[in-house]
C-alpha cells in the first residue's frame, strides 16, 4: 500500500508540472497581449486625428450638397443662427477647417453658380456671420470664394461685381482685396479669380491713387493759407 502511495504521488507531481508551466506561459501571452493593445489604439487615434477632409475630398462634395438641401427647405426661415448650427454639427464630425467651411456655405447659399452682386448683398449676413466667428483674415475667407469659383466656372464672369459688392458690404477691406490680389496666391481658382477681378482692382487702385493726390492737395492748400 506505501508503494501504491508513493506512486501515486509521483504520478500527480508529473501530472501537476506542464500545468503550472501552462499557466504561466498563458499569463505572459496574455500580459503581452494587453502591453500591445494600448499602442495599436494610440496609432490608430493617431490616424483619426490627421484624417481631416480637404477641398477635393468626395465627402466634401456630399457636404456640400447636404448643407444646400438644407438651405433650400428652410426657404425664408434660414437665418444664419440655424444655418451655422448646422455647418458646425458637420465640422465637428465630419473635421474639416474654416476654409473649407466657407468653400461650403458659399457653394450652399449660391448654389449652380448663382453667386453675383445682388445675391452677395442679399446674403451678406450669413458670409459675415462665418468670417466673423472664424475670425478669418481676407486671404483664408476669400480662398473659399475662389475654391467655388473653381466648381462653378459660370459664376467667374459675374466675380468683378461680386468683389464689389463683398467690398461695398464692408465684408472686404480695399488695402486687404489690393495687397491680396498683388501677389501670386495658392489655391484653387485664384488665377481664375485675378484674372476676372483685375478691372476691380484696377479701379480700386486709381480709386486709392484719386485719395491720395486729394489729400496732398488738401494738405497743401491748408499750409499756403498759414
Amino acid at each position: 500500500s506505501r508503494r501504491r502511495k508513493r506512486k501515486t504521488r509521483r504520478t500527480k507531481r508529473i501530472k501537476r508540472a506542464p500545468k503550472t508551466k501552462r499557466r504561466k506561459k498563458r499569463k505572459k501571452e496574455k500580459k503581452d497581449v494587453k502591453e500591445k493593445e494600448p499602442d495599436s489604439d494610440a496609432e490608430s487615434a493617431s490616424d483619426r486625428e490627421v484624417e481631416e477632409l480637404t477641398y477635393e475630398d468626395e465627402d466634401v462634395q456630399v457636404i456640400v450638397n447636404d448643407i444646400t438641401e438644407f438651405v433650400k427647405k428652410a426657404g425664408s426661415g434660414l437665418t444664419p443662427d440655424k444655418m451655422f448650427e448646422e455647418v458646425r454639427a458637420q465640422q465637428v464630425t465630419k473635421i474639416f477647417n474654416n476654409k473649407v467651411r466657407m468653400y461650403i456655405i458659399v457653394s450652399a447659399l449660391f448654389p449652380d453658380g448663382s453667386m453675383n452682386a445682388k445675391s452677395v448683398a442679399a446674403k451678406k449676413a450669413f458670409l459675415k456671420k462665418f468670417i466673423d466667428n472664424g475670425s478669418m483674415s481676407f486671404a483664408d475667407w476669400i480662398w473659399g470664394v475662389q475654391a467655388y469659383l473653381d466648381k462653378q466656372s459660370g459664376a467667374v464672369k459675374a466675380y468683378p461685381m461680386s468683389l464689389k459688392a463683398l467690398y461695398d458690404e464692408d465684408l472686404a477691406q480695399e488695402k486687404e482685396i489690393l495687397a491680396y490680389y498683388k501677389k501670386d496666391q495658392e489655391g484653387p481658382g485664384f488665377e481664375a479669380a485675378k484674372k476676372a477681378g483685375a478691372p476691380f482692382v484696377k479701379w480700386l487702385e486709381t480709386t486709392e491713387d484719386s485719395d491720395e493726390d486729394k489729400s496732398d492737395d488738401d494738405s497743401g492748400s491748408g499750409s499756403d493759407s498759414d
